[in-house]
């Protein structure tokens, strides 16, 4: 009744009034009181706490319960102590909002926080200087929020463990400055703005709250999410304060130097000023509004340099990667996903685009989980004609239709041969094959597989499909059956490589043999289909008809057989296997090494031993893939010392593999390769005569002496080891043409460009990159690669392999034995082989014409020695020669060379009165086959001798 006459007299509104300073204050003043004292309070009970645990130590347990316990309590004190853990354990969980009653709590609290500020929005458009009664209607409302508040202040203050830091969280804070004037306006039956500007603060909850609802799922929305809601809740609090300082005036000065000003207009002093570009029209004139003003420029300029550039990162991510690829009627395109990184796509890009040089008119779209580096980005931009990239997942629907994987030519998987942990990273593209089958069955996939043994997983998805183009590219499988084929045949693994891979860097030749080498580069593989009018010829006729007429070389035709095996060689001497790894590294499935060393074109005679040396803890555990092989032995030590190679005897073995060990976690990738490069050195700096080469077939000790070694001392010259060493980084090959010491060699840092490359002294399985391009195109090529280093092992035949079971393949073996008649790959001499009766063989087109009529025998390339060797008295470089791939019809041939063949199965290589009396350098690992070798083939396979396999070739491969 006095306010209604109050009000009247003053002529003000109804239900505003004036509010003197004493009213102000009160409502200023209480919140801090509140904050202050509670955290006095909260203090001195944590110092009574400590004091009682101290004593509870000293004076044995059961004080604290009996403090917590009185009178009745005292009957069962650790039933009442469980029984309030156990309610402050629904608690967390209903504030947590893990349970549907808990997200409805939280919502409720955001969305009344956001209405008690509408409210103060409202309330904010009087002057500061009045007060609202009750019979404003929204200040009941405003009331009843904060009632609710207090509540759920109450429950969030009994779950706390820690009630200090509770305290002084920001919610709480909030709530403690908001809360307490709500309690001194009912008492004073009037209420005022105050500090009621905080509630701004709850819009810091906007991320979680729009998460619980569903309405933004990526970590891009969450981030944009989170920028803005610190953005408006900082701009609505900072105008809040200017609001109330620059109505209020300073304290001191009794508010003579306040201004009006409304709250929009302080919105806009704020804006104005976090962008530093303040216009002046609206200014601060209070000493507290002027300071605030200092202080939010220094922490809008904070602000801007944390946030802003996030900001216009996620609007141009949003924009640029996370839209859908639009797919163009006609337009061909494929997905390549998995590790997306810039080495990866630099070398996918490189490959496919050299196979369709100068007509690419297939889109390439890449779908990474993580927007792309600047690096990477840079190469998008260079290729943008063709390429797109795609922020998303293969693991997820959603994006794959957003990049519309139905509609792709093929969907490519791209493995990371770097990974610490090769088994998840074949697991997790296991899982992204069968995501993408299970999205759409029709899809093409070809894949990169890094252990042999994890392939068997994908032929058993149901949408599976060989003949439609899906395939596996196996880095373990191929790489360490490249390294072992350059262990029958050294400068196989060069030849072989240098099929799929294509240089256009223009390199000028200082030495004939650096031309020889760079023209054999040159050549690529296709597959075409077998015109008619070759039916009824013979392989040869139809071969020599390409090579002579055509200029083509054909190395293979695709037979029809229901059998699939694989191609494997002999040995003759022993090979040494560098290993290594400990107990803790991932295995490397030896098991691939030594398949197309134990090929069953091969008898039993023909095999070489095979040493492995490394840490037995590693051995042990690949042991049980590699225990049904015959003539396989594991000696502990490293090639990192001399004493274990000599143990090995090194000198004598025909060629000695350096594997690089397991990948590990490395910050330099020039460390990836310090023991392969390390054991390089130890074994290169060996020297061996040319007597300790047995050319017999059998193994000289160092106390024995073969006939003829004494006469042939003088003449022994120092020969270095056969090495191939495997480089994991490919830009380490510096190191090894260190070692090498070839002066005037091809000074590359290049691999497919060295001196030791085109020696056939070092792989690197970089180059396996290139086969998914390679796959896309034309799978069978991939076929023949697969045939050539693994001697294309059947699924039926790992699968025996993985359940150790090869002694339970059935007796009836005539369809096994019938695949042993395929064709070995060897490295023969023109003098003192069966070439030598080939006339004329000036040329490498009368050779191959001539050995192919009388022999069938299908010459594909050269391995010649370098010119300087011939020329170095000391010969201090030992024997080295190089790869000439595909020789041109006129290429004039030298005494020296040795012929890259593939031999039928039952063709003597050797005459008889040469055969033991091969050169040192020369390969003779194509056996004679006498009557004693062709009694093997009818033995029934056993346990320790590896089973039949077939080669199932692809349609019609020319070399050109």
């Amino acid at each position: 009744m006095f306010l209604t006459k109050q009000q009247e007299a003053s002529g003000e509104p109804l239900g505003k009034m004036s509010c003197t300073s004493e009213i102000q204050a009160a409502f200023i003043l209480t919140p801090f009181v509140t904050f202050f004292t509670g955290l006095i309070i909260l203090f001195i009970f944590r110092l009574i706490w400590s004091i009682f645990r101290k004593w509870q130590t000293i004076n044995g347990t059961g004080i604290i319960l009996e403090l917590f316990s009185p009178g009745s309590m005292g009957h069962n004190p650790l039933r009442r102590l469980y029984s309030y853990g156990l309610v402050r354990d629904h608690i967390k969980m209903l504030l947590s909002a893990q349970t549907f009653l808990g997200k409805v709590l939280v919502i409720l609290v955001f969305v009344l926080s956001i209405g008690s500020l509408i409210i103060y929005f409202i309330d904010s458009t009087d002057p500061v200087g009045r007060c609202s009664s009750y019979q404003d209607k929204t200040i009941p409302v405003d009331l009843i929020f904060n009632a609710f508040f207090s509540f759920y202040f109450g429950l969030r203050f009994f779950a706390a463990d820690d009630k200090i830091k509770f305290w002084l969280e920001m919610n709480s804070i909030v709530d403690i400055f908001t809360i307490p004037p709500t309690f001194i306006s009912y008492y004073l039956k009037i209420n005022w703005l105050g500090l009621r500007f905080l509630r701004a603060l709850r819009l810091l909850e906007l991320p979680q709250i729009l998460q619980i609802l569903q309405v933004i799922k990526t970590s891009n929305s969450v981030k944009f999410s989170k920028v803005m809601a610190i953005v408006l809740s900082s701009w609505f609090t900072a105008a809040g304060f200017i609001h109330l300082v620059e109505n209020s005036g300073d304290p001191w000065l009794k508010g003579r130097n306040s201004q009006n000003i409304s709250y929009f207009e302080s919105i806009y002093l704020v804006v104005a000023t976090t962008s530093t570009a303040g216009f002046g029209d609206v200014v601060a004139k209070t000493f507290l509004g002027q300071t605030f003003i200092m202080f939010f420029i220094l922490g809008s300029l904070i602000l801007s340099a944390n946030y802003v550039p996030e900001m216009v990162e996620l609007l141009a991510n949003t924009r640029n990667y996370t839209r859908s690829y639009g797919v163009v009627k006609g337009k061909k395109y494929i997905v390549v996903c998995g590790n997306i990184t810039v080495d990866s796509v630099t070398a996918f890009l490189r490959n496919f685009l050299h196979h369709k040089s100068g007509e690419i008119n297939t889109d390439i779209v890449f779908l990474g989980e993580s927007p792309p580096s600047l690096e990477l980005e840079k190469i998008f931009k260079c290729n943008l004609a063709y390429t797109s990239f795609i922020c998303g997942s293969a693991l997820k629907w959603e994006d794959l239709r957003r990049v519309a994987v139905e509609s792709a030519e093929a969907c490519l998987i791209i493995a990371n041969p770097l990974c610490s942990d090769s088994h998840a990273e074949d697991t997790s593209n296991i899982l992204r094959v069968l995501c993408i089958k299970n999205y759409y069955p029709k899809t093409r996939v070809i894949i990169q597989i890094l252990q042999s043994h994890n392939k068997v997983y994908l032929p058993k998805i149901p949408s599976w499909n060989w003949s439609t183009g899906d395939n596996i590219i196996c880095f373990a499988e191929l790489k360490l059956g490249f390294i072992a084929q350059g262990c029958l045949v050294p400068g196989l693994c060069t030849f072989l490589t240098s099929l799929f891979i294509e240089q256009d860097k223009k390199i000028i030749p200082k030495q004939p043999w650096e031309k020889h080498f760079l023209n054999g580069l040159k050549n690529k593989v296709l597959t075409q289909h077998l015109s008619d009018d070759f039916a009824g010829m013979s392989f040869p006729e139809v071969s020599r008809l390409c090579f002579v007429k055509m200029n083509l070389m054909l190395i293979a035709i695709e037979h029809k057989s229901k059998h699939t095996d694989e191609s494997k060689h002999e040995f003759r001497n022993h090979i040494v296997a560098c290993v290594f790894g400990d107990t803790h590294s991932a295995l490397m499935g030896l098991q691939n090494f030594v398949m197309p060393l134990r090929a069953s074109n091969y008898t039993r005679r023909e095999l070489k031993d095979i040493v492995f040396i490394g840490s037995l803890d590693y051995m042990q555990r690949e042991w049980r893939f590699l225990q049904n092989f015959p003539q396989i032995y594991v000696m502990p030590g490293s090639a990192l010392y001399i004493e274990d190679l000599h143990v090995a005897n090194i000198e004598y073995c025909s060629m000695c593999a350096i594997l690089s060990p397991p990948s590990k976690p490395s910050h330099s990738q020039t460390l990836v390769d310090t023991e392969t490069i390390m054991a390089t050195l130890n074994i290169r700096s060996l020297r061996i005569g040319s007597c300790a080469h047995t050319t017999s077939g059998q193994i000289n000790t160092p106390g024995r002496k073969t006939p003829g070694s004494m006469e042939a001392g003088k003449d022994s010259f120092s020969r270095k080891i056969p090495i191939l060493t495997e480089l994991k980084n490919p830009s380490n090959i510096h190191f090894i043409e260190q070692l090498g010491g070839l002066e005037g060699s091809l000074k590359e840092t290049n691999l497919h460009l060295s001196t030791s490359f085109s020696t056939g002294t070092v792989f690197s399985g970089n180059f396996l990159d290139s086969l998914l391009a390679t796959a896309f195109y034309n799978y069978h090529i991939l076929e023949l690669l697969q045939m050539l280093v693994t001697g294309g092992i059947c699924s039926q035949l790992e699968q025996h392999l993985d359940k150790d079971k090869l002694s339970e393949l059935p007796e009836s073996c005539t369809t096994f034995f019938s695949g042993r008649s395929r064709c070995k790959l060897g490295l023969l001499s023109l003098d003192q082989t069966i070439l030598s009766d080939i006339k004329p063989r000036e040329t490498f087109g009368q050779l191959f014409c001539g050995t192919l009529d009388n022999l069938g025998i299908l010459c594909v390339g050269l391995y010649r020695l370098i010119e300087e060797e011939e020329r170095n008295p000391e010969n201090k470089r030992g024997v080295c020669q190089f790869v000439i791939t595909r020789p041109a019809n006129e290429f004039k041939l030298l005494p020296t060379d040795l012929v890259f063949c593939a031999i039928p199965f039952s063709t003597a290589c050797y005459k008889k009165d040469s055969s033991s009396s091969s050169a040192p350098y020369e390969i003779t690992n194509i056996m004679p086959v006498t009557s004693e070798t062709n009694m093997e083939i009818s033995c029934t396979p056993t346990a320790m001798s590896h089973p039949t396999v077939y080669s199932h070739l692809p349609k019609y491969l020319l070399l050109t």
